[in-house]
């Protein structure tokens, strides 16, 4: 079996010769810069082409160690058979130098003994130089058959030869572009940008094997062109093709023109337009409409119907059977859209191995699990801001200095939007939407809880400001990454965010990724900020085990860590002071158990912690009030023992509930909520009811 072209190379009869180019050395007209394109033209070597071709020989005859030169070739231009003859003194060969006029330099027509640059300037591109003619001159694909044809010729004649070849720089490229059948695009691209593609007087070894080819000599592996190449196995049998069989898939591999009625209407629309960049259609495909929309589409433009491949699997029923209406081990997939939305049960199958072209047992918990994890969260987060954050007429990226919160959370961004963008370029679905979930989980539960002073009682209008700006950019480029998955949801999330009223999500530019330099920064950052995650989260577990409620302040908290960057972080340091409830952050190389509180609870610690439960407390009764946010509460506190407590913090008491007004004394009546808060032996109680 020969399934590539690598394959038909070995598989075909080997003569056994070993073929060398040689550029002929400077000549007069290279020293002048003219073009000399007639071999009844008298340009000869010049003493420095002399020099240059005696010198190449012999390092060339070093190299063969031994071996000689049994047959030499040559143009029948005087600068050519003059550098075969230099060659075949230095390599000792005495036999009759053959000359070949298919070896001569290209035929540049009118440009003869003219300026180089004015036959250059003749032409768009190296490409041009491949299809278009100089008047009364040949191509480079005419130079490209002779070349390539002469190489076949002699390869057919000579069996076991060492073959060296005399001739110019464009024909020596065409015969390299030839024997590994380029066309013009793929010889231009084998220069590799270099002015020549060999130099005066330098030798190449050539590479040749037998190719299907066409008449241009460029590799085609349709027939009749297969057919007339031998092949023979690996014990010296011959091969054949087996004969095609007619496909009936024929109707639809011509779809993409056939629809459209080409070349006969809308011609210009189907050229600007065709290929498409990808198809998508289950595996099962591959052997039918990929397959025929491949063969046709070669066969009538020379090129795939489809840039890129994308097949889905097949979508079985949870216990691996096939769905069945019988069996009825399926949900109804309008429930499931009713249900949890269209998005949801997109975002859950384009998530799963189906992308990869594998199965999926289909499971309703998943898609419920994206749609709350994903989805509803996000969601949330967005009534969040809408309800605490400034409402902006221009969303972008804040400029200038952000917090660290705020730069962990926009790098978070930054390598949401890398991932996605390098995924979706690939066309690995499954892996574009593998980050979201994680950075939605970021998003709230990290970045918004941890900001959640900075927006309902901000301390600062200015980072109200900023927090505001930089959750709404993050919004709003988040539902420019998720769009491609969740198309409804994400319209009506930037449409809830642009002021604008900008038309759709989908007619937005697509996010830029970050620079890689930013991307390394953000990194750093990353690592600091996973880190005050972890201490904070071993943190919380050693005091549920000391038996400390998190409400009850602490004076330090010792810490062991080796992240580069974070004891020297007075943002990251607080963050974790706060998390956790301590008024000091403390980072040292070793700590027994990883964490360490000072457990001392002084009168003052205690006074505080006291707030806080009674703060909690007034915040539940709030809820169970049924107040918004907005409604400022008369709060009324009756406690014998800590009644100067609560006076003590009582403006801070009402900043932190939202109370215009503190009364410390029981009211029985016209209450909203009220509750008792027990504190080990004493006791608060709180009533409330709208100011």
């Amino acid at each position: 079996m020969v399934g590539s072209v690598a394959e038909i190379k070995q598989n075909t009869p080997k003569s056994g010769n070993m073929y060398f180019t040689l550029r002929h050395g400077q000549s007069e007209n290279n020293a002048l810069n003219l073009v000399s394109s007639n071999p009844k033209n008298t340009y000869h070597l010049t003493e420095k082409g002399k020099g240059q071709v005696a010198r190449s020989t012999k390092a060339f005859a070093k190299q063969l160690k031994g071996k000689k030169i049994d047959v030499i070739f040559s143009s029948d231009y005087a600068r050519a058979q003059e550098t075969a003859e230099i060659a075949a003194k230095t390599l000792g060969y005495e036999a009759k130098i053959i000359i070949d006029k298919r070896l001569r330099e290209i035929n540049c027509g009118i440009f003869d003994n003219r300026p180089i640059s004015e036959y250059h300037a003749y032409f768009a591109s190296l490409e041009e130089k491949f299809a278009k003619v100089a008047p009364k001159g040949e191509s480079l694909t005419d130079v490209k058959k002779r070349m390539t044809e002469f190489v076949y010729d002699i390869d057919a004649k000579y069996k076991g030869k060492n073959i060296l070849i005399v001739s110019h720089e464009y024909p020596i490229w065409a015969l390299f572009a030839g024997v590994q059948g380029f066309d013009g695009p793929k010889a231009v691209a084998m220069r590799k940008g270099n002015k020549d593609f060999v130099l005066n007087a330098e030798i190449k070894k050539l590479d040749f094997s037998i190719i299907p080819h066409n008449k241009n000599y460029e590799l085609d592996l349709h027939r009749p062109y297969i057919d007339r190449v031998d092949l023979v196995c690996t014990k010296g049998h011959a091969m054949k093709r087996v004969p095609d069989v007619f496909d009936c898939w024929f109707e639809s591999g011509s779809m993409p023109y056939g629809q459209a009625h080409y070349p006969f209407e809308g011609k210009k629309k189907f050229e600007k337009n065709f290929p498409a960049e990808f198809i998508a259609e289950a595996v099962d495909q591959t052997r039918g409409w990929f397959y025929t929309l491949m063969v046709l589409s070669t066969g009538l433009f020379g090129k795939p119907a489809f840039k890129n491949v994308f097949a889905t699997g097949l979508v079985l029923a949870e216990d691996g059977q096939k769905m069945s209406k019988k069996l009825k081990n399926y949900p109804d997939p309008m429930t499931i859209v009713d249900k949890y939305g269209a998005d949801a049960l997109r975002l859950y199958l384009v998530s799963s191995p189906i992308v990869r072209g594998e199965v999926l047992n289909f499971s309703e918990k998943g898609v419920d699990e994206l749609y709350k994890k994903v989805i509803s969260r996000l969601w949330n987060v967005y009534s969040f801001y809408d309800m605490y954050g400034q409402q902006q007429k221009v969303i972008a990226r804040p400029k200038g200095r952000v917090t660290e919160l705020d730069k962990w959370m926009l790098g978070r961004l930054d390598e949401l939007v890398a991932e996605v963008t390098g995924a979706m370029g690939k066309y690995e679905l499954d892996r574009a939407v593998r980050p979201i979930g994680q950075f939605v989980d970021d998003l709230s539960t990290w970045y918004v809880r941890r900001s959640r002073r900075r927006f309902q009682k901000p301390d600062d209008k200015k980072d109200w400001e900023l927090a505001s700006k930089t959750l709404a950019y993050i919004l709003m480029e988040t539902s420019k990454v998720l769009a491609p998955f969740t198309p409804f949801f994400t319209d009506a999330l930037y449409k809830s965010l642009d002021q604008k009223k900008n038309a759709s999500v989908h007619l937005s530019a697509w996010p830029k990724s970050a620079a890689l330099a930013v991307l390394k920064t953000n990194k750093k950052m990353g690592v600091m900020m996973a880190e005050v995650r972890n201490l904070a989260s071993i943190a919380l577990a050693k005091r549920a085990s000391l038996g400390i409620k998190v409400r009850q302040p602490l004076a330090t908290l010792t810490v062991q860590s080796s992240v580069v960057g974070l004891k020297t972080n007075k943002e990251l340091l607080a963050i974790l002071a706060d998390e956790v409830n301590v008024k000091k952050i403390v980072v040292k190389a070793n700590v027994e158990g990883i964490v360490e509180f000072d457990t001392t609870i002084t009168p003052a610690l205690l006074e505080e912690g006291i707030v806080r439960e009674s703060v909690r407390m007034v915040q539940g009764l709030r809820q169970d009030a049924g107040y918004e946010p907005k409604d400022r509460i008369l709060l009324f506190v009756d406690s014998a023992a800590l009644g100067d407590v609560m006076k003590k913090y009582e403006d801070l008491l009402k900043r932190e509930v939202g109370a215009k007004a503190v009364v410390f004394a029981p009211e029985a009546e016209h209450l909203d909520a009220y509750a008792e808060l027990v504190l080990d032996q004493d006791r608060i109680w709180f009533g409330l009811r709208k100011a």
